[in-house]
């Protein structure tokens, strides 16, 4: 997949390293949820309010994990393990608790243990879940068929960290594939959305970066990522003063390698506002 843009590297490196960091999970939080279209797959993004407001009884006590309180989570989880040992789902909660305390060893084996439930061993979250363990052990390409294998029919949440993968690796083409494909599901998604404007940048195509960018809902715009990610695509687009004005309404602190990307960013800007204001001078305007 060819890479057309003319910034330095550190921004393409960039641009698949923003995808790394979503790779797996949707991780940026949506407090309304008509903006989350995975909710019905994924609690990850729920603020706490909407986790106290989650009405199905089945997922209380793992709603309590994420909240923080894991150990009552797990402890709630414990008391019903004689009427739903045989429940896959119940066995993914379990795992899902561990992996938010990051203990990734008990996470495994219980996603696996609830695909022990299944004569086919076809339990799409517990799947998915063992894709980001491998992930996060590095091992790609087991992570991509645990990915594939989970998204079955109509599961969003397996196919968008499909996505992130190929994005990672710069297989643009593959990538934009399968967000389109989740696009015709979900409109307003942030991060559908930024995801998509990521891809088209990558891959060179800086009017449908922008315009995935302009349809983000207003609320998400002031994302640090968002925010570099609209500067690259002013930039790359040459308008020097549209994307300065982005760069300096936002301060960029919660995470280094955007704060580190933005300065220099932010110094090709300069270096052009500059050149055109000297070029200005001298042509006596």
């Amino acid at each position: 997949m060819n890479i057309r843009l003319f910034l330095p590297i550190s921004f393409l490196v960039l641009l698949s390293s923003l995808m790394g960091c979503s790779t797996g999970h949707l991780a940026s939080k949506v407090s309304d949820e008509k903006f989350d279209g995975f909710k019905e797959e994924s609690f990850l993004r729920y603020t706490g309010d909407r986790l106290k407001r989650i009405e199905d009884k089945r997922y209380s006590h793992l709603s309590l994990c994420y909240q923080g309180d894991i150990e009552e989570g797990l402890a709630a989880l414990k008391d019903e393990l004689e009427d739903q040992k045989k429940n896959p789902d119940y066995w993914n909660q379990v795992g899902m608790c561990y992996f938010l305390q990051k203990n990734y060893p008990k996470a495994e084996f219980y996603f696996n243990l609830s695909l022990d439930q299944k004569s086919n061993r076809y339990f799409a979250p517990a799947i998915n879940n063992l894709g980001i363990l491998k992930l996060k052990d590095r091992h790609y390409e087991e992570a991509i068929e645990l990915f594939k294998k989970a998204k079955g029919r109509n599961h969003k949440v397996p196919l968008f960290n499909l996505s992130q993968v190929y994005l990672e690796f710069n297989l643009i083409d593959k990538a934009l594939v399968v967000l389109e494909d989740l696009r015709r599901e979900i409109k307003t998604d942030p991060d559908l959305l930024f995801s998509l404007a990521s891809g088209y940048l990558m891959k060179g195509n800086t009017k449908k970066a922008a315009n995935y960018l302009g349809q983000i809902p207003s609320q998400f715009r002031k994302r640090e990522d968002v925010s570099l990610i609209n500067a690259i695509t002013l930039y790359e687009q040459k308008k020097y003063y549209a994307a300065k004005d982005v760069l300096n309404d936002q301060n960029f602190v919660n995470y280094y390698p955007i704060k580190k990307s933005a300065r220099k960013l932010e110094d090709l800007v300069d270096f052009e506002i500059e050149r055109i204001e000297k070029a200005k001078e001298e042509a006596g305007e």
